[in-house]
This record gives structure tokens, C-alpha cells and sequence, in this order.
């Protein structure tokens, strides 16, 4: 065998092992949240909202207890996720706050600059 048939046996064969480990890690990736088509997200440690506009997305997110929200705020104006017993404070355009959730229940809030945007936070 030659020297170049070799060579070009040993690259299939990195180019192959490479690839199974691609296939093989590839579903790793896909166990963060999981959202559903009614609008629920669910995660294992922390979960992200994200604030487009004038909405908080999903509306509703599911977290066990002791995990953490990031609300993360990618529209061009300043906004809160607030109730009686969490507030972000004010979330700049293009950054984000977080909110650890340590007891079970379910914890509905609202943007404290626009009333009108609302969320809620499920703790398992």
C-alpha cells in the first residue's frame, strides 16, 4: 500500500470518528428548556425570559424550586419584571437581571413601566 492511500485512509477514518462524536454530543445540547406551543417553557437551573417589545416570552415559564430566571431584554426600551416579592429593577435595552425562585408556587408579574405586559413564573 502506498504512502498516499494511508494518508487518505487515516483522514476518512479522523473525518468518521469526528463525525459520531458530533452525532453522539449533538443531543446533549437539546436538554435546556423546552418550550410548548401553549406558551410554557420549562428548565433545569435556569430558565431565560426574553423581553421582545412590549411582551415577556414565553408568558409563562415552569422552574424548580432553588432555580434561577434571566430575564433578558432585547427590545429598544427600558423595562421591570416586578411583583410584591421580586424586582429586577430597570432592565436596559440589550442586558438582562436574574431572579432566584426558592419556594414553590406561582408568581405572576408585570413590567412596572408598562402595566399592561404580564408574566408568570411557575415553581415546581
Amino acid at each position: 500500500m502506498t504512502t498516499a492511500v494511508r494518508t487518505q485512509r487515516g483522514r476518512l477514518a479522523i473525518a468518521v470518528a469526528a463525525a459520531a462524536a458530533v452525532l453522539a454530543l449533538g443531543p446533549a445540547g437539546l436538554r435546556g428548556g423546552v418550550a410548548s406551543a401553549g406558551g410554557t417553557a420549562q428548565a433545569s437551573r435556569t430558565a431565560t425570559v426574553t423581553i421582545v417589545n412590549f411582551s415577556f416570552k414565553p408568558a409563562t415559564v415552569t422552574i424548580p424550586r432553588g432555580s434561577k430566571v434571566r430575564f433578558s431584554n432585547t427590545s429598544g426600551t427600558t423595562h421591570t419584571a416586578t411583583r410584591k416579592d421580586f424586582n429586577t429593577g430597570r432592565i436596559k435595552p440589550g442586558t438582562s437581571a436574574a431572579v432566584t425562585f426558592n419556594r414553590k408556587g406561582t408568581f405572576p408579574y408585570h413590567c412596572s413601566i408598562h402595566s399592561f405586559m404580564k408574566g408568570k413564573v411557575v415553581v415546581d
